[in-house]
């Protein structure tokens, strides 16, 4: 896992990772992400949800520059910066995409009630994937990894069962995508992959690591 300021370059959805705070520095209560994506573009697309009890937020973005839509449950939002909303738990969404002209500057941030460093190191993990798989050509631009077998052995080992995909019972997920995370360690495959560090690009803001 990458330290606290890591600037990431994703070149398929143009989008700049920033690592804010890592859950080894919050004595695993939180990660924070800054997300800077081009006009056009969007982060992950596919809608999902994070179980816990109802009512808890399971996650916030704050909009920090830019214009965003974004979905959170049936509800469609657009915001101008300054701009924030929560992610309930159970709730299924969509995360942001860039809905203006400009450079969208998106804070995210996952703060729990109880230390979980194995489920924070996850996402982190997951979101460093996704880049280093974007920039081998292996994923999309709506954020889905290329490939079946790395797709689901990241998704199991990263994400369950912090993050479940929406509209698809649990069980299920934990049974198909377990089989066939199984199926890609035995054929060599690791869940996570390691980025390559952040190179120069068209956009001309750069988040705060701090």
């Amino acid at each position: 896992m990458l330290p606290s300021g890591t600037d990431l370059w994703n070149p398929v959805t143009k989008t700049r990772v920033v690592i804010v705070r890592t859950a080894a520095e919050s004595g695993g209560r939180e990660l924070i992400v800054d997300w800077i994506v081009a006009p056009g573009e969007r982060m992950v697309a596919a809608a999902h949800l994070h179980p816990g009890p109802d009512g808890v937020v399971a996650e916030r973005f704050e909009l920090l520059a830019g214009t965003a839509g974004y979905r959170v449950g049936r509800r469609k939002g657009r915001g101008a910066a300054p701009h924030a909303w929560d992610i309930p738990c159970n709730i299924a969404h969509v995360h942001p995409w860039n809905a203006g002209g400009n450079a969208m500057h998106v804070r995210q941030t996952i703060a729990l009630a109880e230390p979980d460093a194995k489920l924070l190191e996850g996402v982190q993990a997951f979101f460093e994937t996704l880049v280093a798989l974007s920039q081998q050509g292996r994923a999309d631009r709506k954020g889905n990894i290329r490939g079946q077998l790395q797709n689901a052995l990241s998704l199991y080992e990263l994400l369950l069962p912090g993050t479940y995909l929406a509209g698809v019972p649990r069980r299920l997920q934990e049974v198909v995508l377990g089989a066939l995370a199984a199926l890609a360690r035995r054929r060599g495959l690791s869940a996570y992959v390691a980025p390559r560090a952040w190179s120069p690009n068209p956009l001309d803001e750069h988040p705060p690591t701090s």
